[in-house]
């Protein structure tokens, strides 16, 4: 995804380069969508979204299976799935515009969705407001305080384990000197403790006029890949 999103955005400024558009700021280029390189971006990202939802739909399968062979008559029910970090064509203020929700769901009146917090923190189910002024959109989550890698630099594992005591998990695990975590070898991988993010209630209550609270879920037990 990440791949695909920077080559794009490097196309996308040599074509505004081309049609001499006239950006704010070079970070604002875009691809035309009727253009051959906007049609070839939409095309991508539709396959990333269907890739996506492919990826969650067997992962729940298997969660449903691991839970259904020690809870035997144990009943689902259906499976709210939701994209973030897309781009979809829309009518907002009377006007066809293209919506790119990067951290941001869609959460237009009666839809239902989810803004989780963290590993040791509650998670909601909400149902959309249908805001205008936010193009019908609610956060996806709790949001960051700090980047990953500040977050392995600066917080300690005593904290980040009493933050998460009562919630089973598999622990942190240590950092290799490869990739992008070359300088924090034997370090533990905190990047998404909870200390790392906002925290969910005051994202809550920053955003009552998008969503409305359905069922707040308490965290039991964590699966970090």
């Amino acid at each position: 995804g990440l791949r695909i999103a920077n080559h794009h955005h490097a196309v996308a400024q040599r074509l505004n380069g081309r049609m001499k558009a006239e950006l704010p700021d070079r970070d604002l280029a875009f691809l035309p969508a009727g253009s051959d390189e906007g049609e070839a971006y939409l095309r991508d990202m539709a396959f990333a979204l269907r890739y996506a939802r492919e990826n969650r739909r067997r992962m729940m399968l298997r969660f449903q299976e691991a839970v259904a062979a020690h809870l035997p008559g144990v009943a689902f029910e259906p499976e709210i799935d939701i994209h973030h970090n897309y781009a979809a064509r829309e009518t907002h203020f009377g006007r066809p515009v293209w919506v790119h929700r990067k951290g941001a769901t869609s959460a237009r009146r009666g839809e239902t969705g989810i803004i989780p917090g963290s590993m040791g923190t509650p998670s909601f189910i909400v149902r959309g407001l249908g805001n205008p002024d936010s193009f019908e959109s609610c956060a996806h989550g709790a949001g960051r305080v700090m980047g990953r890698l500040e977050a392995c630099r600066t917080l300690r594992r005593e904290d980040c384990d009493a933050a998460m005591r009562g919630i089973v998990f598999d622990g942190w695990r240590r950092l290799g000197a490869d990739g992008r975590h070359r300088d924090l070898a034997g370090k533990f991988d905190l990047e998404e403790a909870p200390a790392a993010y906002k925290p969910i209630e005051s994202v809550m209550a920053a955003q009552r006029d998008l969503v409305e609270p359905v069922v707040r879920l308490r965290p039991l037990g964590v699966v970090k890949g």
